[in-house]
């Protein structure tokens, strides 16, 4: 070999050498687009995808976004993310937990751009997790503090002779007021001011942190709103106005004209429905119609209580709301105690409450399941009443600051109709009873004074062993008096983790941390959802008639998690769907209204009711 070649074939192998380095160090230009718009599920669901792609929806799943971000984290493929934020239906302790997952983020070294064409309270909450926030030209920034509304119908039904006959165990049990009253009590107001006190100061605080601005400048931007672009952005609460176009270009000069917007992520999470094309169509379904693997090995089972709690089988929407069923969350709970590949269980409990009994049922699997395994129990935007109930079994109870939780107490009740039907309408009723108490229910006459006498036994009783079974689980955890702490009251988790109500502050991924520590698992713990949804040809077999599993089969130690029936996936997800169409654009207080009306309908059916205040609303 001369030496001119080999000097030749030397710098060629540098060369090389050095074309691989800095392609492997390169900095990456794939970059992570959020879209936050429309309804933000709890639960996961991969058949609520297919109806939202063949009927127009969006059906986002809060843990996915969660866990999404944290993986981009740490992918060195993903270099930021552009957030494009429009109008989440998320509650304030989502938001806030979504907000400290987005500013974690930023602590990989990546930035976070965020675009808003308007911004109510939630987007705006969420944009301050960002490194730089571009507001559309002519955009505004309508946040202006917090605004509570409640509804009183006692005129209403004295008009059209409707009369509430209710009770309550606890000064601050006020859940009943709306139907018994003309304006708030006293207790009433005092607990709606030190909720509202509570959540205006976490409020306050994401913005001066967010825009790194004192909290009396945050608080002077709130008491001078709304504020259009230019005065926005005097006020530093954006960093730039500009088009979409504008917002695209300061992205593309940040990363480099190649940066290539990833809207799918993870890839095996993403879903495409060609509806031009049927044999795509086809294809997808088939797809989906195969069994999907699950990953092996040890992990943390994760079971929702979302919505309110009934007795019977857990549903997934409508304009009412998901109800969490207590069979379903039973059997979810005994089938994690006995898979053996379940090592920890997460409760992911976003509930105002509802059956007394629906309640207990959830609690008594809790605490069975505690014994054997590690029960963490994650609280959303209110695990209240019920909610709370079904909570207490945990070792450890995470809220975020802004979580509604408490309300400890009972109440009870129906409404009489009986002059509507016969003075307003023309309807008249005769009853038949046999059995002295047999009418103790009837919708046509109010309680007599031995009926009532029963039912007021029946919620001291309830009220004694809802507060018995937070003194057995939490026991010296509680910060003073629980009889001076329950009553009903409502507290936010900031003002509850002080008297120990809860143990820490918190969200989601915290919860699966802890869960996954405490049962040694190494790593990022594989989550499972349970109850596991069939799969699809077992559900397609149900609908035909052929039996299936249900929440009512035995379970043995060492089986396999059990699947949810199949009545529940796709008629639950098109209402889901629909939901996040059209529900999470409804007014809140329509919302809440509905969910009164399904409260009353808990009060018809079991007679006693553990449910906080629903009817309060804020904006």
């Amino acid at each position: 070999m001369t030496l001119p070649t080999a000097l030749f074939r030397h710098a060629a192998l540098a060369a090389a050498v050095f074309l691989l380095t800095a392609a492997a160090t390169a900095a990456p230009r794939n970059v992570l687009r959020l879209h936050l718009d429309g309804a933000v599920s709890e639960a996961p669901s991969d058949d609520g995808k297919i109806m939202a792609a063949l009927f127009g929806g969006k059906v986002q799943n809060f843990h996915g976004l969660i866990e999404k971000i944290g993986k981009a984290a740490k992918d060195p493929e993903v270099a930021g993310i552009v957030m494009i934020i429009e109008a989440p239906a998320l509650g304030f302790a989502q938001t806030q937990e979504l907000h400290r997952t987005l500013r974690e983020f930023r602590k990989s070294g990546k930035p976070v751009h965020a675009y808003l064409e308007s911004a109510s309270n939630i987007p705006y909450l969420l944009a301050c997790a960002a490194d730089h926030i571009t507001l559309a030209d002519h955009g505004d920034v309508w946040v202006a503090g917090l605004h509570a509304e409640q509804s009183f119908y006692k005129g209403f039904f004295e008009k059209i002779g409707v009369v509430a006959d209710m009770m309550h165990c606890g000064d601050f049990k006020t859940a009943l007021e709306p139907f018994t009253r003309s304006a708030p009590s006293a207790e009433n107001q005092e607990m709606t001011n030190w909720l509202l006190d509570s959540l205006y100061d976490q409020m306050v605080k994401l913005i001066a942190e967010g825009r790194g601005i004192g909290v009396a400048d945050a608080k002077a931007a709130i008491d001078t709103a709304p504020h259009q672009a230019a005065a926005a952005a005097r006020l530093k609460l954006v960093d730039a106005v500009d088009s979409y176009a504008g917002f695209q270009q300061m992205v593309e000069k940040h990363y480099g004209a190649d940066v290539r917007i990833v809207k799918k992520y993870p890839v095996e999470d993403s879903f495409d429905l060609d509806l031009s094309n049927p044999f795509a169509m086809l294809q997808k379904f088939s797809e989906l119609m195969e069994p999907k693997e699950e990953k092996s090995g040890a992990g943390v089972a994760l079971i929702y209580v979302e919505g309110a709690i009934m007795t019977g089988r857990s549903s997934e929407g409508g304009f009412g709301g998901a109800t969490a069923g207590s069979s379903t969350v039973r059997h979810a709970i005994e089938s994690a105690l006995a898979d053996d590949k379940v090592k920890a269980v997460v409760l992911r409990v976003d509930s105002p409450g509802g059956s007394a009994l629906a309640s207990d049922i959830m609690w008594t699997a809790a605490t069975r399941l505690a014994k054997a395994k590690p029960l963490i129990v994650s609280m959303g935007n209110v695990a209240a009443s019920g909610g709370y109930y079904a909570s207490i079994a945990a070792d450890t109870i995470f809220a975020e600051p802004t979580t509604l939780t408490g309300s400890i107490g009972v109440v009870g009740g129906k409404l009489v109709w009986k002059d509507l039907w016969e003075s307003h309408v023309g309807i008249t009723t005769h009853e038949y009873d046999r059995g002295q108490r047999a009418g103790m229910m009837s919708l046509n006459r109010a309680w007599n004074d031995e009926e009532r006498g029963a039912i007021r036994k029946m919620l001291d009783d309830v009220y004694v062993q809802f507060k018995d079974r937070v003194t057995t689980s939490r026991g010296k955890r509680i910060k003073g008096e629980l009889e001076a702490l329950a009553g009903g009251r409502v507290y936010t988790g900031a003002q509850a983790l002080e008297i120990g109500l809860v143990d820490r502050l918190g969200g989601l991924r915290d919860a699966i941390n802890l869960a996954a520590e405490k049962a040694g698992l190494k790593g990022d713990p594989i989550v499972r959802v349970l109850p596991k949804k069939p799969d699809p040809m077992e559900t397609l077999m149900r609908l035909f008639g052929e039996e299936g599993k249900d929440e009512w089969d035995f379970i043995r130690p060492g089986s396999a998690s059990a699947a949810l029936p199949a009545r529940h996936t796709a008629r639950g997800e098109l209402t889901q769907m629909l939901e996040g169409v059209i529900g999470a654009r409804a007014p809140a207080a329509l919302r809440s209204k509905l969910a009164g009306l399904r409260d009353l309908i808990t009060l018809h059916t079991e007679g006693v009711s553990c449910v906080m205040p629903m009817y309060l609303t804020f904006r």
